[in-house]
């Protein structure tokens, strides 16, 4: 039985669960999987029907969702998925990319003989992975996404993971990591597994400069594939 039959098999309000924690889970995944997109409305009363549960449950649901950024509450109009502009994911793009450079080049300069050897296992690894054809996109994602847990972590700045966690948590990088955007196919996982062993090995030579720009460039490129992807989805939409 897969998740989805699960999740219709067994009601809401028959969960031990907290419920508003469990829809809200509920209705992110139905984002993450493309079956609401941004934009669409989302009616308390056929929420509250479809899960079994209060109208109170749906609205504590929805406002937790809203915190996270992943929908707009307004007054009179009730909730909607949030939509993300161009703007907002060029923006974290550029900060991650920022964070990641100075994690890059601290490593660079203090990272220890041990510590790189798990990276370089790591991106191994990556490299393995794209010369996968069949290679899951997300399987391929959370890799990369902890090469980046694990250089911003011995980065040396106590206050970097923090801040790079909080990005992480935003709606729409949330968004773009949980569909795997920039890694849906074996040319982009390929230049991103690159983009690592150009930054891998200036990591092994110490050196700062090479580091924190190998790094830059490696969020950019994903940066240009996100964008490559959604001019796509705009190019195949049907036109009014």
């Amino acid at each position: 039985m897969n998740e989805s039959t699960q999740n219709q098999a067994i009601p809401l309000g028959r969960s031990a669960k907290s419920l508003p924690e469990q829809l809200a889970e509920r209705v992110l995944a139905e984002v993450m999987a493309g079956r609401l997109s941004a934009g669409d409305r989302l009616k308390e009363e056929e929420l509250a029907q479809q899960h079994a549960v209060s109208r109170a449950t749906v609205r504590e649901a929805l406002i937790s969702l809203a915190k996270q950024g992943y929908v707009v509450r307004t007054p009179r109009f009730g909730a909607r998925i949030a939509e993300f502009s161009r703007k907002d994911l060029d923006d974290i793009f550029e900060l991650r990319a920022a964070l990641l450079s100075v994690a890059a080049g601290n490593c660079a300069r203090h990272g220890g003989a041990e510590r790189l050897a798990e990276l370089d296992a790591l991106v191994a690894k990556l490299e393995a992975m794209a010369a996968e054809p069949g290679m899951d996109p997300q399987s391929f994602a959370n890799q990369s996404i902890r090469a980046q847990t694990l250089l911003i972590e011995w980065s040396g700045n106590s206050h970097l993971p923090g801040v790079y966690e909080r990005l992480a948590s935003m709606g729409a990088w949330q968004l773009i990591r949980g569909q795997a955007t920039s890694f849906l196919t074996p040319e982009r996982r390929q230049e991103s597994a690159t983009d690592w062993l150009i930054l891998a090995a200036h990591l092994a030579k110490r050196d700062v400069d090479g580091s924190e720009r190998a790094a830059r460039r490696l969020l950019e490129h994903s940066a240009d594939r996100v964008r490559l992807h959604l001019d796509e989805i705009a190019l195949a939409a049907p036109r009014s």
